[in-house]
């Protein structure tokens, strides 16, 4: 056992929130009621004064730990004597989810480091992360180095996890075995989102996995982000309350954006450079298509099939309404500079910007005043808002060479689990809830925005399934929706009948 272990993130964590009340004097709800919406739907009431004096630690159970976090059912006896936990992993992640060589009182590698010995101490086995690159310029030679160790017989990995579209490479492959037969992955517990789950699951099986075993899954979930003088500025709304009374819509963010344009640079023309009511980048209109309820694939239940709505009239309704939007009015600006997008409203030239909601650190780093919303929804009538996932987290996976995966399925379920109550704490309660919130409306918004992630196997598939990309240059394009779903759905259904053997 070890004796250098540091203290629980999440106490740290507790501790500070109970601090907030002190170091937030300058936000500006006082002790008005603030409600939130939990991720079963269910509204709580509790004023900032109540907040402040909540600092009782719950009661540790047999289920849950001192900090009410649920406990994982694996069995307190299950040790491995030592054995070592060879993992694949991406090493060109765009945040750390894997290492941490030592303790150094930063908090999400101090998180990262309790976990990994956490893992090693619970199970007795020794964690081996081999790293290699595996992001969106890696994708081929990850799943080369994969499909090499199995053809080889060589059986050197016992779980992998990289890019989503790179693990997405390694299932089409038929490179991974089947989770769903795998003896401790308890797919019922919160650490592992149920909707993922039931997304990705085909025919009773399931080739990889996500949630908090990702951190990376917070770092990249879509959020808008507002500029509060913007906004002031322009005597607009709060649009945290339409977002409270279900009217924060497309058409509604569009036409607050408005008026907002300026022609800084004065030549007359709209360009990079003058301030808009939105700034767009291509690959970020995927989060209006998700946020409409809109998805490519239709994989619940027993379907796996292109999805009605994707090929239909609400997507050309949504394209049209877009592009008329950057195309026909001054209102919203598209940006294909792909390395510094983002600047445009950390420099002040954009009311609203959608994006990854890491991006909040930033534009806290460079002292922007922003606020946070969800996604607009499609209109009124969209129950929900639905938040997309970034492509950049990360999918877990066991080989399909495995020799041992009840052993794999071990080390994963422990893996989830533990960075559940320490990972998920340091990065997202802290971090994005506080740290990065400027207001207690922005860390509620956080909380709407990650009780509704979505994903969807066209994208996790987009190197053999062609769609997802046709609606990318559709928006860019001269070509109609409707034009470029009647070419192309014939072989986007063969691609789609391919994939479906792997779930056979």
């Amino acid at each position: 056992m070890r004796t250098n272990r540091i203290s629980r993130p999440v106490c740290v964590l507790l501790a500070c929130l109970m601090l907030l009340p002190i170091v937030a004097c300058g936000k500006t709800e006082g002790d008005a009621p603030t409600t939130t919406t939990a991720v079963d739907g269910t509204a709580a009431t509790t004023t900032a004064a109540q907040a402040s004096h909540e600092t009782t630690l719950p009661a540790e159970t047999e289920h849950t730990d001192e900090n009410g976090y649920e406990r994982d059912d694996l069995d307190p006896a299950l040790h491995f004597g030592g054995k070592t936990v060879n993992l694949l992993h991406w090493n060109d992640a765009e945040h750390e989810e894997f290492v941490a060589e030592t303790a150094n009182g930063e908090l999400i590698n101090d998180a990262i480091y309790t976990r990994n010995q956490t893992i090693e101490d619970r199970l007795g086995v020794k964690l081996n992360f081999i790293g290699t690159a595996g992001d969106t310029n890696n994708e081929e030679p990850f799943a080369l180095k994969l499909s090499t160790s199995i053809s080889a017989g060589d059986h050197a990995y016992d779980l992998i996890s990289a890019y989503s579209y790179t693990t997405g490479m390694c299932a089409a492959r038929n490179l991974l075995y089947d989770l769903s037969s795998v003896n401790h992955l308890d797919f019922e517990k919160p650490w592992w989102p149920k909707l993922l789950i039931d997304q990705c699951t085909i025919n009773d099986k399931l080739l990889f996995v996500s949630g908090d075993a990702s951190a990376n899954v917070i770092y990249t979930m879509y959020v808008t982000f507002f500029n509060k003088d913007l906004l002031q500025a322009n005597k607009l709304e709060d649009p945290s309350k339409l977002v409270a009374e279900g009217k924060w819509t497309i058409d509604k963010q569009f036409e607050m954006c408005k008026g907002v344009y300026s022609d800084l640079n004065g030549n007359g023309v709209k360009d990079v450079g003058d301030q808009s009511g939105l700034y767009i980048y291509t690959l970020h209109f995927d989060a209006f298509l998700w946020g409409s309820n809109i998805f490519i694939v239709d994989s619940m239940g027993d379907n796996f099939k292109l999805a009605d709505d994707f090929l239909g009239e609400k997507t050309v309704n949504l394209q049209e309404k877009i592009k008329s939007f950057i195309y026909d009015t001054n209102d919203g600006f598209l940006t294909t500079d792909k390395a510094n997008n983002h600047l445009f409203f950390g420099e002040g030239l954009s009311l609203f910007w959608n994006d990854r909601c890491h991006r909040a650190i930033l534009y806290t780093a460079d002292n922007v005043s922003y606020g946070i919303l969800p996604i607009p929804k499609y209109n009124e009538e969209q129950e929900d808002h639905i938040t997309l996932l970034g492509n950049t987290f990360s999918l877990y996976g066991i080989p399909q060479d495995s020799q041992d995966p009840d052993f794999a399925g071990a080390v994963l379920e422990c893996w989830a689990s533990e960075s559940y109550r320490n990972v998920t704490p340091a990065v997202y309660e802290l971090s994005f809830k506080y740290k990065y919130s400027q207001d207690d409306v922005s860390a509620r918004m956080f909380d709407i925005a990650r009780s509704t992630v979505v994903l969807d196997l066209a994208r996790i598939f987009s190197n053999s399934l062609g769609a997802y990309k046709s609606w990318q240059k559709a928006i860019v394009g001269d070509t109609g929706w409707a034009s470029t779903v009647k070419a192309n759905e014939k072989p986007w259904n063969n691609q789609l009948d391919k994939l479906r053997g792997i779930f056979e």
